[in-house]
């Protein structure tokens, strides 16, 4: 006989878990995916339950965390429910820093406009603070 764990009541085997430590034993067995009953209301109290311990960072080795969330995710989506995307990063790694490429800078030739026109003078000048400001927010200015 295989084994199996009981969740909600239901004998569960490994195949219902998003993470099995030890196939042998039940104790590693996490995050429950499937109540094998047709409840669905069992499935989803066991999907919400599992998504809130790997968040809590309950039970599971951090080279795992990623796969068994995505895993969790994407089973309650698979029953329509919306969670958000996370990603993890290993404890004691910082995730790699961006690189960001100094622009160049290249003369730019500006095409003349009706400055008469109120309008096209304040949308310009409007335009102009905007470039500015998001130049000073990125240290370029």
């Amino acid at each position: 006989m295989d084994k199996t764990k009981r969740i909600n009541g239901v004998d569960c085997s490994a195949s219902c878990f998003a993470y099995v430590g030890d196939v042998e034993d039940t104790a590693t067995w996490k995050f429950c995916i499937h109540v094998p009953d047709n409840d669905f209301r069992k499935t989803i109290n066991a999907l919400k339950t599992s998504m809130h311990h790997i968040v809590a960072d309950e039970g599971l080795p951090d080279s795992e965390k990623q796969r068994v969330f995505d895993t969790v995710r994407g089973a309650l989506l698979s029953h329509g429910i919306a969670v958000d995307r996370l990603t993890f990063a290993a404890k004691g790694e910082a995730p790699p820093a961006p690189v960001v490429q100094q622009p160049t800078a290249t003369p730019v030739k500006r095409q003349t406009a009706d400055m008469t026109d109120p309008t096209i003078a304040e949308a310009i000048a409007r335009a102009d603070h905007r470039a500015t400001e998001l130049l000073r927010s990125l240290g370029l200015e």
